[in-house]
């Protein structure tokens, strides 16, 4: 009997506890992940235009393979309808490549393929002579087309960037992870590219070399290693120099959600590749963390406002007719961390009011951003009083300034006249008295009255 007590005493702990940690987890913000083993970090939301987390943006970093992008997007510019071109390995072309090409097709002099061949083989296979021969074909030289993407570059707004080489081999190029999301965000943008670069992998045909070749970005291609693929990514560019480090760029999308991510002069180790990671980490965290959260809605109690001129309704509801939904951190609190900002067409309602009537804005606040705003409208009905409306007719009358000005000059002329004529019959008054202030007694002989007779004598 002990046992079975001690037994379900122990279950019972065990579901607290357990009740307990899961409370204390839920709505709280999951911890960013670690950007430390990186110079330079840019992860951006598209839809929203939201800058979630970054590191040392605007701090000018060795490019590395990041360079690629922008070489990548004049070709797909400048080529697009050249795509079935021959192309013949010559030797002045062969002549101006670099002796140190790393990751190499070692096409050769006297080979043939097409442009498209070559596009597929730079920014699928990340091959540093496709670039090269693609450089020359697209401007005529290569030190023609480092002008070429220096000006692109103005273009941009790439303030902070200059590009002394196609591929990143040679190092000298400078950028910052805010020039490259928004270089990444044009070649977003052009479809030839995108396509280009997101294929996984694809047949090289030339003259001399049949292969396949296998994407060399691991967020998109498990060939080589599994361990850094990620469904969710959409092309741009991968690749590692002594110099500038590991240089991991993409755009990835999950859902209603697409995300630009550029880590530069990440490091790396004999068994990690921390560019990588540190894209994975983010966008793992991003879609456990945001989510699209109804932050206005019909049913949202905005406010009241005070209905006049009714004997019925003192008082109307005030909603909006529409939903907002903004991308936020899971389980905010709406009334908490969201605001609500009005700006009314009048602090009340005069009847007759009927619903739907527009009353003014509401703006959705969190933090120190504008979510959106929206119209406000009446949700009920408000009949007109006549004798409320009276009396308020008479108020609104008496508020009139004009009315009020003229009841007043009006008062005070009256005033005014009133008071002149006061003055002015009391000094008659005192005129009529001062002239009778000596009058004689008169006697009562001269004030009878006499007859004819009387009259006739005199004459």
């Amino acid at each position: 009997m002990n046992t079975w007590r001690k037994t379900v005493c122990f279950f019972l702990s065990f579901l607290i506890i357990f009740s307990s940690f899961s409370l204390l987890c839920y709505g709280t913000e999951k911890e960013a992940p670690s950007m430390d083993r990186a110079a330079s970090v840019w992860f951006y939301h598209l839809e929203t235009e939201t800058l979630v987390l970054s590191k040392n943006e605007n701090v000018n970093v060795g490019a590395g393979s990041s360079v690629k992008i922008m070489a990548g997007l004049l070709f797909c510019e400048s080529l697009k309808d050249r795509l079935h071109e021959d192309i013949y390995i010559t030797d002045e072309i062969v002549d101006q490549m670099p002796g140190l090409l790393g990751h190499s097709l070692h096409i050769g002099v006297g080979d043939m393929t097409t442009v498209d061949q070559l596009l597929y083989a730079a920014l699928c296979g990340s091959y540093n002579d496709a670039f090269y021969i693609l450089g020359i074909v697209t401007a005529g030289s290569i030190d023609a087309f480092l002008e070429l993407m220096n000006e692109r570059a103005r273009e941009i707004g790439m303030d902070s960037s200059s590009f002394l080489d196609l591929t990143g081999m040679k190092s000298g190029s400078r950028t910052t992870a805010t020039d490259m999301a928004r270089l990444m965000l044009v070649a977003y943008e052009n479809e030839l590219y995108m396509e280009r670069c997101n294929a996984e992998s694809f047949s090289f045909s030339s003259v001399k070399i049949q292969k396949t070749v296998y994407n060399r970005n691991a967020l998109l291609c498990s060939y080589e290693t599994q361990k850094y693929y990620n469904k969710h990514c959409n092309g741009m560019s991968a690749g590692s120099t002594t110099a500038d480090g590991n240089c991991v760029l993409t755009v990835a999308k999950h859902d209603l959600d697409t995300y630009v991510c550029v880590v530069l002069g990440a490091e790396e180790s004999e068994n990690v590749e921390y560019g990588y990671r540190i894209v994975n980490n983010l966008l793992d965290w991003a879609i456990d963390t945001y989510a699209y959260i109804p932050v206005i809605s019909p049913e949202t109690e905005i406010c009241t406002l005070p209905v006049t001129v009714s004997d019925m309704v003192s008082e109307i509801p005030v909603r909006t007719d529409e939903t907002v939904y903004a991308w936020l951190p899971k389980g905010i609190q709406v009334g908490t961390e969201i605001k609500y900002n009005l700006r009314l067409l009048d602090t009340s309602l005069e009847a007759p009011v009927s619903v739907g009537d527009f009353v003014g804005y509401v703006a959705i606040v969190y933090g120190d951003r504008v979510l959106g705003t929206v119209k406000l409208y009446a949700m009920a009905d408000a009949e007109r009083s006549a004798v409320a409306s009276t009396l308020a007719d008479i108020q609104n009358i008496m508020k009139n300034r004009v009315f009020v000005a003229g009841l007043l000059f009006f008062v005070l002329a009256m005033t005014a006249w009133i008071v002149s004529e006061c003055l002015i019959s009391r000094h008659r008054k005192h005129k009529w008295d001062k002239y009778f202030s000596g009058k004689m007694e008169l006697s009562e002989d001269i004030l009878k009255t006499k007859g004819p007779k009387d009259r006739k004598d005199r004459f």
